[in-house]
């Protein structure tokens, strides 16, 4: 009776994504891209694959090392799609910013989705990834590897530290992510209250409950690889984290919160709050400001950090 109650659930959130999907892709632009080269990074599961797309520093980049031969230090990049939707290249700008001003070779990596792919799909393939990238020293110092994320795809940075031993990351970058899966969405408040008309910059909340609900299946979301916020112990986390939130996003206050546990065990952390700004500013007309002060942001911490 459970298998034939998980087929039938996972039938309905094969059906009502597929339909959001179509949704979100007729009503946005096409999303096109333009990597220096597409990778095919094996996962764990034989035969399988995930794609990257490969943006190189230019040849003169400075790494802050001093050192602009041999392998470049790495920056893993983990998208916003609310593990849900496929909008795999909508962070190619930022991508080739980080690459172009830090001197870091960037993979964006496109990661499996719900309900096609449930927790821990996405994780493991975080962790295959990252894998890839240090069964590569000949292309990346993996002595030097850092990760990011938007939205989900934040979340996911947010918790590639706590599938690893402690320092195989040196930076840890997340933007506007959801640090608490358990919270019901529709709870949730921003720590401003956007003016009336203005966008959230969010979907439905119904949306989002069955984007997790495809996600999650029946796991804990209070477990910390799908939560950070939960995890009780972080002294082995990442020394060196930023977080940007939006004071318009009902995301902020648990990413904050998590930002704040994670200075508490002694590392560095730098939260940036940007005012008047939604969930995925960066990527919205008339926030261009905002967009550039929150990557000069990142930038500023992979150079120094490097």
């Amino acid at each position: 009776m459970g298998s034939v109650f998980s087929s039938l659930q996972y039938l309905r959130l094969k059906i009502l994504i597929s339909l959001i999907r179509l949704l979100v892709r007729s009503g946005s632009p096409r999303i096109r891209t333009n990597p220096d080269a597409v990778l095919r990074i094996p996962l764990r599961d034989a035969g399988r694959t995930i794609t990257a797309h490969l943006y190189n520093p230019p040849p003169k980049a400075s790494s802050g090392s001093g050192d602009n031969g041999g392998p470049h230090p790495v920056l893993l990049n983990f998208y916003g799609s609310g593990f849900a939707l496929p909008l795999f290249g909508a962070d190619e700008g930022y991508c080739k910013e980080i690459a172009k001003r830090t001197g870091h070779a960037v993979l964006d990596v496109n990661y499996r989705l719900a309900p096609e792919a449930a927790f821990p799909g996405p994780n493991n393939d975080v962790g295959d990834a990252v894998r890839y990238v240090l069964s590569h020293p000949e292309l990346y110092d993996g002595t030097r590897m850092s990760v990011s994320g938007f939205s989900s795809g934040g979340t996911l940075a947010l918790v590639a530290p706590m599938l690893f031993p402690a320092n195989v990351f040196r930076n840890v970058i997340a933007f506007y992510p959801s640090a608490n899966l358990a919270a019901d969405p529709r709870d949730r408040k921003p720590p401003v209250e956007l003016p009336e008309g203005t966008p959230s910059g969010r979907g439905p909340a119904l949306f989002t409950r069955l984007f997790r609900e495809a996600y999650l299946r029946d796991m804990d979301p209070r477990d910390p690889r799908i939560s950070p916020l939960f995890a009780e112990d972080l002294s082995n986390y990442t020394d060196n984290l930023l977080v940007i939130t939006g004071e318009y996003d009902s995301s902020a206050l648990d990413a904050e919160k998590f930002a704040q546990k994670v200075e508490s065990a002694g590392k560095r952390v730098v939260l940036k709050r940007m005012p008047k700004c939604m969930h995925g500013f960066d990527k919205k007309a008339g926030f261009e400001e905002a967009r550039d002060e929150a990557y000069q942001l990142a930038v500023d911490m992979l150079l120094f950090h490097v």
